[in-house]
């Protein structure tokens, strides 16, 4: 089988290589190329480009990036008509897959999505995109296959990945050590470059009024660790810079500062109190205020239907916010967010998601047809 796989950024890295796995497990021999990081490559995917060419969020962020970005899509084109893949994988990224599937469906190619844009929040008329080129979208968040039905898409629920990737974690879960807080800042360099050093002027105020903090950041796959400790050299206070086993440290944290996206989730599934921010560049942030339909900005929030974690968008990214949404975290808050954790988690549904996804793709792949 021959398999055409794009990712974007640490996350759609992920799931692409457990999806990749999972294949290899249910069809033995499987040639896999495309764009994709470092677990992708470990699962032995020819990668063509790296996963973080494709992160990029906001409007100003992806104007400025069009030209390289046009560039790589046609290096992946050409690749597709000499390969021919039986199938092509496309994983979220949706600015860049989305005109890539027009292309592969017009040269015969099926087409699967594996993590849906995020088209129930904004920019909707895209579904029209995807009804006329996508064989079938393969679902993660439970409620959005419903939006998808309405608009005449083949789809369904696979659940989400990251229950498969926390099994372990999860499941032997330790005490949260009192006073130790995980920093989450994103997988993407202008994330943790908005977020961080107020994520850090926060632990120094909480510090500041005699509280002990243990403070742990929590490097994403592909974040150079070297450029992290220079954003934290002068944070004034003891860092720890996790690079390896972080979801076990996740797990013993007895709060989280995070970075909207699915670190988020990670947290909910693993029971940790968090606080939610999020900042964008001032001109993508005045028309998602515009486009934007979703009562909530964490996914947290969204799976759940109502207000579960706090959320600090934009201006509201303030150290004074966020050291008191953490003395908060660390006390009674953060225990009965615990207890409202738990309910997200379940309504996650059971592991199996990169098994079930896996199957999936192997029946559009048998069907050939190149359009739902």
């Amino acid at each position: 089988m021959r398999l055409l796989i794009v990712a974007g950024e640490a996350s759609g890295d992920l799931h692409a290589a457990n999806l990749v796995a999972a294949l290899r497990r249910q069809v033995g021999t499987l040639e896999a190329f495309g764009v994709g990081g470092e677990r992708m490559r470990e699962v032995g995917v020819e990668c063509l480009a790296r996963a973080e060419d494709l992160s990029v969020m906001g409007l100003v962020e992806v104007v400025r990036e069009l030209p390289r970005l046009v560039a790589l899509s046609r290096r992946v084109r050409r690749q597709a008509l000499e390969r021919h893949p039986d199938v092509a994988v496309l994983v979220d990224s949706p600015d860049f897959n989305l005109r890539l599937a027009q292309h592969l469906r017009r040269a015969g190619v099926p087409v699967v999505i594996y993590v849906s844009p995020q088209l129930w929040a904004w920019r909707s008329g895209r579904v029209r995109t995807i009804r006329r080129n996508v064989a079938q979208v393969l679902c993660i968040l439970p409620f959005e296959v419903a939006f998808y039905q309405r608009h005449g898409v083949r789809a369904s629920y696979v659940g989400h990945p990251l229950l498969d990737e926390l099994r372990e974690t999860e499941g032997g879960k330790p005490t949260p050590q009192a006073g130790s807080v995980a920093l989450l800042p994103g997988s993407r360099w202008h994330e943790v470059a908005s977020l961080l050093p107020t994520m850090l002027a926060a632990c120094r105020r909480v510090l500041g009024e005699g509280e002990a903090l243990s403070v742990r950041l929590l490097a994403a796959p592909g974040l150079e660790v070297v450029r992290l400790r220079a954003l934290v050299a002068d944070a004034g206070f003891p860092v720890e810079i996790v690079e390896k086993g972080r979801r076990q440290v996740l797990a013993t944290c007895a709060a989280a500062l995070v970075a909207s996206g699915t670190a988020t989730l990670e947290c909910a599934i693993l029971g940790v109190p968090m606080a939610v921010c999020y900042r964008l560049h001032p001109a993508s942030y005045l028309l998602a205020r515009l486009l934007v339909r979703v009562p909530f900005v964490s996914l947290v929030n969204l799976v759940a239907q109502e207000a579960v974690v706090p959320e600090f968008i934009q201006s509201r990214v303030t150290a004074e916010g966020l050291a008191a949404a953490l003395r908060g975290l660390l006390g009674e808050a953060g225990e009965q967010q615990r207890r409202l954790l738990a309910g997200v988690r379940q309504r996650l549904g059971e592991a199996g998601a990169s098994d079930r996804a896996a199957a999936a793709v192997l029946e559009v792949a048998q069907r050939g047809s190149p359009a739902a």
